[in-house]
Formats: structure tokens, sequence, C-alpha cells
């Protein structure tokens, strides 16, 4: 296990229910902070997303290390804790991010610009 804020226990669901997705990009770590702080400020409860396209038991938990990891450096950056869980869903993007906004209050989500 590795060390810093236990988040395998997940929190109880609290509303507002914000859903973020998390990869490795800096505008997916800005949407984590963002959602994180919010959280708090509503006493919500933060579902933090990784979505991958699949792969072996290994790359699955790989990819689900990288989430938890990349969660518990935002939860120490921010200080807000209980109020995170952490999921890896194996599909396209697009199709998870819709499902799971379906039973979010918040769809969080990283800006990326694209240039021409």
């Amino acid at each position: 296990m590795l060390p810093g804020p236990d988040l395998s226990a997940a929190p109880p669901r609290r509303r507002p229910w914000l859903v973020v997705g998390v990869g490795g990009t800096q505008e997916s770590r800005g949407a984590l902070l963002w959602a994180l702080h919010e959280a708090a400020r509503r006493d919500g409860t933060v579902l933090a997303v990784t979505v991958w396209n699949g792969g072996s038991e290994t790359e699955r938990a790989e990819r689900e290390a990288e989430l938890v990891a990349r969660v518990r450096e935002a939860v120490e950056e921010t200080g807000v804790r209980g109020r995170t869980q952490v999921q890896l869903v194996a599909g396209p993007v697009a199709e998870v991010l819709t499902a799971l906004s379906e039973e979010a209050d918040v769809l969080v989500l990283g800006q990326h610009h694209l240039t021409g």
C-alpha cells in the first residue's frame, strides 16, 4: 500500500455528486483540484474517474495506481479529505463519462485548447 491518505475506504456518497475525469494532463489535474474544493464548499463527494481502453491485468493495475497517486497528490495539496472515491472504467471515454454524468450533479473536465 502506498503511503498517504487512505482512499480505499469510500466516503459516504453525499450530494452534490461531482464526477471528474482524471488523466495525465495539467488540465485534468486542474479539474480535480477544482472538484475537490467545490466538494468541500458544497459538502459533496468527488468521484475521480480514469477511463482506459482495456488491456492486461498488469496495465489495469498500473492505471489504477496512477489514478490513486494523482488523487492522493491532489488531496494532499488541497487538504480536502474524506470526500473522494476513485474508479477505473474500461470503455470509450465519451460513452463512459456520459453514462457517469447521468448520476452526477456536476461533471468536471479539463479544458484543452486546440490549434489549427
